[in-house]
């Protein structure tokens, strides 16, 4: 379910036993909010996740906007549509290579339009996590190709309100666009950073330590999930 970012600092506080946000200042533990969002993706490109059209540019080699930070799955072509609205609906589906070397073996000069003519419509796709942002499609696109994907997603920063409300945790009631999976993620590293502003004082360091660890053990423990579950799928799909 949604959650707010006052829900996150407020726990954040009841844990530092800051309930007048004196030591830990509520601009402070908003900073850290959007700290954790950042540092969640960094761990874990795809944990904001969504469905999204690409419009391609010519030849064979392809990247994604900058909004995004990593292409999880390709599904299909998308043509304009017919309707009123005139926006784009299904076309041809669209494989993803495993391997690279397969097209290369098959057609070794693919990526030249004069070996593989380019067009609008994309057949295959090859991407490597060893570089999450770009992608190639075979053919390569004359430019006008359109392309719907799975994508992970840079999650937009939470705005403080504006001052002097901005002081008083109750008034940060923004949704924080976020799975709510990873909201006790998000508490732990908030936690993490603001005993780290203390960690000259005894056991504050420990404690920082100790809520980071719990911090990427839960992205570790979601990611594991996840893969268990599209492992016990694919089982399912083979059999």
């Amino acid at each position: 379910m949604p959650f707010q970012a006052k829900d996150v600092m407020h726990s954040a506080s009841v844990t530092l036993q800051d309930f007048g946000n004196v030591h830990w200042t509520a601009p402070e533990l908003h900073t850290y909010l959007n700290d954790a969002m950042r540092e969640i993706v960094a761990l874990k490109p795809n944990a904001k996740s969504g469905t999204v059209t690409l419009e391609l540019v010519e030849g064979t080699l392809q990247s994604l906007p900058a909004e995004y930070t990593v292409l999880s799955r390709v599904t299909r072509n998308l043509v304009l549509g017919h309707d009123d609205v005139g926006g784009p609906t299904g076309g041809k589906a669209i494989r993803t290579l495993a391997r690279r070397e397969i097209i290369d073996a098959q057609i070794p000069g693919w990526q030249a339009a004069a070996t593989l003519p380019f067009a609008v419509a994309v057949e295959n796709v090859i991407h490597d996590m060893a570089d999450p942002r770009s992608f190639y499609v075979v053919p390569g696109n004359d430019g006008t190709g359109k392309i719907e994907a799975m994508v992970g997603m840079v999650p937009p920063s939470v705005t403080p309100p504006a001052a002097p409300a901005n002081l008083a945790i109750e008034n940060y009631t923004e949704t924080v666009d976020f799975p709510d999976i990873y909201r006790n993620a998000i508490v732990d590293f908030i936690l993490y950073r603001a005993f780290s502003k203390d960690s000259g004082v005894p056991n504050a360091a420990n404690r920082a330590g100790a809520h980071f660890t719990q911090f990427r053990e839960a992205i570790a423990a979601i990611n594991n999930g996840e893969m268990g579950m599209a492992l016990a799928n694919y089982g399912r799909a083979s059999t």
